[in-house]
């Protein structure tokens, strides 16, 4: 079973601190959503709210229509999976799977038959059926991952929130498990809101993603058009890697002056921008449309980060190819890709133009 999720005007409050304050958020049945935002934006908060786990928080929470506003939280049929994988070592992977069937309420409506079979549906799409009687000393930690998973999915809920559940891994497994979620979704069905700070990692499984900072909701959207067309300065801070070049530009007649390039600005009242500049956005060497010197390189292996200065300003541009091409102190050109730079209103940081 899938069903929409619908939440508006959720607070949660810690003495007096405002953590979160989410005017609206919703999902589609079956959709999978990502709240993304650094560390401290209130992700934590907002999934435990929406499971009913913070007896402080406030506002209306509608799941498939149904409002579970003021339903105990093992009532709401939401399952919930933490960082931790929370495991218990003495039992083996067939019984931590079972283990939240065998909650009184579950037992009832369950036989002993009927839990057999859920376990081994979920074991069967999480590829743990040759592990059920190991114990979790004897996993990697993919593979506990993927047991801690189970253990949520194995309820069949209508609504499954991950609480980072990945970002403990390496950089390896993590790929891996991505495409493994992206995966168990698609074949469950189940409504999915994923917490992150990584914007790959949001950008690789959400259908949309929902930019959280401070607690608020900044934009919400799909990937690609947060990362085009961000709604001010904060969201293009948070979306992309490296992080955008930000700096000063002026419009006059219907054209931006930024680092002594123009380029068209129909539309747009004459007087101070801030330009944003993505790295990926800018090459070094070629074409020279502008004049800059080298004042960093710092290897990715087959890319780099070069650290240049033009008319004054720092900028960090992604290229790929050998890193040695380019010593600290070359004078190398600087071309700026057509329709890449985002202009925004110096004052309120809200986002003007985009695509200049």
């Amino acid at each position: 079973m899938t069903a929409e999720l619908k939440v508006s005007e959720l607070s949660v409050t810690y003495g007096d601190v405002a953590a979160v304050r989410i005017d609206e958020l919703s999902l589609d049945a079956g959709e999978f959503g990502v709240l993304l935002g650094p560390s401290g934006a209130g992700k934590t908060s907002s999934l435990k709210a929406i499971a009913g786990l913070l007896p402080g928080a406030a506002g209306a929470v509608h799941l498939g229509g149904r409002d579970i506003s003021r339903t105990a939280p093992e009532e709401r049929d939401i399952a919930m999976c933490f960082e931790s994988y929370a495991l218990y070592p003495h039992l083996t992977v067939r019984k931590n799977l079972e283990f939240p069937l065998r909650a009184p309420r579950r037992v009832r409506e369950l036989t002993a038959q009927e839990r057999r079979r859920r376990v081994d549906e979920v074991a069967d799409v999480l590829g743990l059926g040759q592990l059920l009687e190991r114990r979790p000393a004897q996993l990697s930690g993919g593979q506990r991952q993927r047991v801690s998973l189970g253990r949520a999915l194995v309820r069949r809920p209508t609504l499954l929130l991950l609480d980072e559940p990945i970002s403990h891994l390496d950089a390896k497994l993590r790929n891996g498990m991505r495409a493994e979620l992206k995966r168990m979704q698609r074949d469950m069905g189940v409504t999915t809101l994923f917490a992150t700070p990584d914007q790959g990692e949001a950008f690789a499984l959400g259908d949309r993603v929902f930019v959280l900072d401070a607690g608020e909701l900044r934009q919400v959207g799909e990937p690609t058009e947060l990362y085009l067309r961000p709604s001010n300065v904060r969201v293009a801070e948070l979306l992309g890697a490296p992080r955008i070049n930000l700096v000063d530009g002026e419009v006059r007649g219907q054209r931006v002056t930024v680092l002594g390039l123009e380029r068209p600005a129909e539309g747009l009242r004459d007087g101070p921008v801030l330009v944003g500049l993505r790295p990926a956005d800018l090459t070094v060497g070629g074409h020279r449309e502008l004049e800059a010197a080298v004042v960093a390189v710092q290897p990715l292996g087959n890319a780099a980060i070069v650290t240049v200065k033009v008319s004054g300003q720092t900028l960090r541009v992604l290229t790929q190819g050998a890193f040695d091409e380019w010593q600290v102190g070359d004078a190398v050109g600087l071309g700026v890709r057509s329709g890449s730079l985002l202009l925004f209103d110096p004052v309120t940081t809200m986002c003007v133009k985009a695509g200049i």
